[in-house]
Parts: C-alpha cells; sequence; structure tokens
C-alpha cells in the first residue's frame, strides 16, 4: 500500500512540474516589423502590433543555432518568450525556412 501511495505522489508531482513549465512566460507569435538593440516590434498572428523590450540576457534562437539580434531582420516569423513580471523578452525564436515547392510548368498549347 505504501509503494502504491508514493508511486501516486510521484506521478502527482511530475505531471504538476510540467504544467508550470511555462507558468513565467506569455509566448507572443508574430513577424517582425521593425528592430532595433533594445525592442522588437511585431504584428502578431491576431493583427495587433506589439513591441517588446530586449536585453542583453535575451537569448536569439534559429534551430539551434545563438544568434545575435543583428541577425534578426524585418520579416522574420518569431516566438517571442515574455516573462510576465518584468515583460523584457526572455528568448526570440526565428522560424526555420521551409522549402518552397518547385512551381510546375506551365503547359504547353497545342497549336
Amino acid at each position: 500500500m505504501r509503494r502504491v501511495v508514493l508511486a501516486v505522489v510521484a506521478a502527482l508531482l511530475m505531471t504538476t512540474a510540467v504544467a508550470f513549465a511555462h507558468g513565467d512566460a506569455e509566448h507572443v507569435r508574430g513577424t517582425v516589423t521593425s528592430i532595433t538593440d533594445t525592442a522588437i516590434t511585431i504584428q502578431t498572428t491576431t493583427k495587433q502590433e506589439r513591441t517588446i523590450p530586449i536585453n542583453a540576457k535575451t537569448m536569439i534562437m534559429k534551430g539551434d543555432a545563438h544568434l545575435a539580434i543583428k541577425d534578426v531582420k524585418v520579416g522574420d516569423r518569431v516566438v517571442i518568450d515574455v516573462d510576465k513580471k518584468s515583460k523584457i523578452a526572455t528568448e526570440v525564436k526565428l522560424g526555420v525556412a521551409t522549402a518552397k515547392p518547385a512551381a510546375k510548368p506551365a503547359a504547353r498549347q497545342k497549336s
């Protein structure tokens, strides 16, 4: 009986940790419309414009690669993790470009 209780308690602790893993961050998705050394302005997926402060601790990532703020360009798609207390971006994740499908050749007309 004691093992069953310990197993249930352990399971509850693990699921609680997963539930609160992103408790202190807001995830903002959108497209970069402007960028400075101190802030990123994006148009969110709901068509709202948001300016989010960044600092030296803000991690900028594209896949597994760490980037500098100068590598972020207008038009890049991003997901920004914003600390709920300080309102400063903790991480900026740039979208990884996907290959565009090859254009189909135009159909020839018979003469």
